[in-house]
């Protein structure tokens, strides 16, 4: 079993347990956000799928259990359309493709950032592909595989279906939560997934951090913040990791 150093521990744990807020929040971050700054840190992208799903899945759970009233039309349709592309994508990006994932991964941030920039655009996405959205969640399914990063277009679906936080995040959460599944299955079946003793630690921490101010943080930010604020980080990540990978 591989071990951390506990500095290189603590480190993560920090990143993660601000994710786990952000996510509290948006109900994505730890991944959409989590996955590039791991990997400017430097960790190949298995080591950061592997350090970042159980948290992820946590938090997911917590938000699904609290909320699963609101999620209807997502139940069976996350399944048969997002989780078979997950596996095909982080199949191809395991074994067959070598792309430079910080300049994918930054320019899909910033063409996300820029779709929620022009309020024209972003409502033309949301249209196009919530009344498209078999063929949204497929496209979800394997850009999350290739990236991590499937709560982008996932948002804009999520965002035109549902029109408040309060159903929006029940609803992004649970996709995320079978995602996450799916993912840390495959690592271990292809003895990708890395083990750490303090690994452990980071779902417990996640869940205690989400319980305890993560749930508060949500009540009372307002629908406005919510939005801009994610879009101030969506393009921040994506112009750090594309000029990194200048």
């Amino acid at each position: 079993m591989f071990n951390l150093e506990l500095s290189e521990a603590t480190i993560l744990l920090l990143v993660i347990s601000f994710f786990t807020i952000v996510q509290s929040v948006f109900g994505v971050g730890l991944l959409v956000f989590g996955t590039p700054t791991l990997l400017l840190m430097g960790y190949s992208f298995p080591e950061t799928l592997s350090y970042l799903l159980p948290a992820s899945i946590v938090v997911s759970f917590l938000q699904v259990y609290k909320n699963w009233n609101q999620i209807i039309l997502y139940r069976i349709n996350i399944i048969f359309y997002i989780l078979p592309m997950v596996a095909i994508g982080l199949l191809l990006i395991t074994y067959y493709f070598n792309f430079n994932l910080h300049l994918i991964i930054g320019a899909m941030l910033l063409l996300t950032s820029l779709t929620r920039f022009s309020e024209t655009l972003n409502k033309s996405l949301e249209h196009y592909l919530s009344n498209n959205y078999k063929l949204g969640f497929i496209l979800t399914g394997i850009i999350h595989g290739l990236t991590n990063l499937g709560g982008a277009p996932l948002v804009i679906i999520t965002n035109g279906i549902y029109k408040n936080k309060k159903e929006i995040q029940p609803n992004i959460a649970y996709a995320y939560f079978f995602m996450a599944i799916i993912q840390v299955v495959l690592l271990i079946i292809t003895k990708e997934y890395v083990f750490s003793q303090e690994v452990l630690l980071f779902p417990i921490v996640t869940g205690l951090i989400y319980l305890i101010l993560g749930r508060y943080i949500f009540e009372v930010t307002s629908e406005k913040f919510y939005y801009n604020l994610m879009t101030v980080f969506i393009l921040g990540y994506g112009l750090i990791l594309v000029f990194n990978s200048l």
